[in-house]
């Protein structure tokens, strides 16, 4: 929702006033003539617009960035007042054009028409409401482009981070290997580049296609098979119908990632590490479920920043299209994702 928000903002806004303008052109036009009451309409658009824009564009951003409510208050009730005022004086104009038989006498403006007090009292929440009102749609504006921002600053940070650990174990592990077997050194740096690469120029987009980011995990998964040989049993089960779908990037290698990082090690009995990737139609579902002990309990059982930042960008871009469920006992943890793509 956000997302189309700020998407269409400015169409929602022009739209918003189109709407306004019929609707009071067509209120006011029962009460007046039509020429009357359209550019009596008119008049009260013109001075209503600018003022909206004070407020919303200028006082607002001014008290989010420098955070001084109490000179946003004086502002804002300063321009409230004043738009009042120039809407009475509107309507005095008319008033004038209708005395002086510009316009015949109408319900709109003569037989209504009190006093200049009375009528700028009376003016005073018809403007307050126009005001409060585009300053409200401002703020959240302001309020999903920041949101909006932080993400980016997440995505930006998981693309071009590289697990040091894992980098210098890889790369140890590929100069063990040229002493030993040349085609698997080869096999396993073809694979490792592959994942910096994805990680650096593949996707600097909001979705990236489904076969992209499955090849990504599939890279992952293949260096980490390869670092720890016979010492883990990794069993991988890959369901895609359309990799051409679209996907938000880096929302599923906190899971793989986390699953290696804490699976079980004892000595006694062989890990495992399962992981099933199904993509029918619209839903995209990943199951991750590793072998864990008692001795190396998780100091969270969120799996840490890297779980807590996927979580939080799930919520962000794929609200009430996701499912996420992490279950967990002395011997497992398993998650299950399901995303409803676009």
């Amino acid at each position: 929702m956000r997302r189309k928000f700020l998407e269409y903002y400015n169409l929602f806004i022009g739209g918003f006033w189109t709407v306004l303008f019929i609707t009071l052109w067509v209120q006011f036009s029962g009460r007046a003539t039509l020429l009357e009451s359209f550019l009596f309409t008119l008049s009260f658009i013109t001075i209503a617009f600018p003022a909206t824009i004070y407020t919303s564009k200028v006082l607002l951003k001014r008290t989010l960035l420098k955070q001084k409510t109490v000179r946003f208050i004086i502002g804002f009730t300063w321009t409230t007042l004043s738009l009042a005022l120039m809407l009475v004086l509107v309507v005095k104009g008319f008033l004038w054009l209708e005395i002086n038989g510009v316009f015949p006498l109408s319900a709109l403006i003569y037989e209504t028409y009190t006093t200049l007090l009375r009528e700028f009292l009376g003016m005073i929440p018809s403007a307050l409401m126009i005001l409060v009102g585009f300053c409200g749609l401002e703020f959240f504006r302001e309020h999903a482009l920041q949101e909006k921002a932080h993400l980016e600053e997440q995505l930006l940070f998981l693309r071009n981070q590289v697990n040091p650990h894992m980098m210098f174990n890889v790369l140890n592990h590929i100069h063990i290997l040229m002493q030993k077997n040349v085609n698997l050194a080869s096999e396993l740096l073809i694979r490792f580049s592959d994942i910096l690469r994805y990680q650096l120029y593949e996707c600097n987009n909001d979705r990236v296609l489904l076969e992209k980011e499955v090849k990504y995990i599939q890279d992952v998964i293949e260096v980490e098979k390869l670092r720890w040989g016979d010492e883990l049993n990794v069993d991988c089960q890959w369901e895609v119908e359309n990799g051409k779908k679209l996907i938000t990037p880096f929302v599923l290698i906190s899971f793989i990632e986390n699953a290696f990082k804490h699976v079980s090690r004892m000595p006694s009995a062989k890990g495992y590490v399962n992981i099933a990737v199904r993509q029918n139609g619209d839903v995209f579902t990943l199951m991750v479920e590793n072998s864990k002990t008692t001795e190396s309990p998780r100091k969270k059982e969120s799996g840490g920043l890297g779980l807590a930042t996927t979580t939080k960008r799930l919520s962000i871009v794929y609200p009430d299209k996701h499912h996420l469920n992490i279950h967990t006992t002395d011997t497992v943890y398993r998650v299950n994702l399901e995303i409803k793509l676009s």
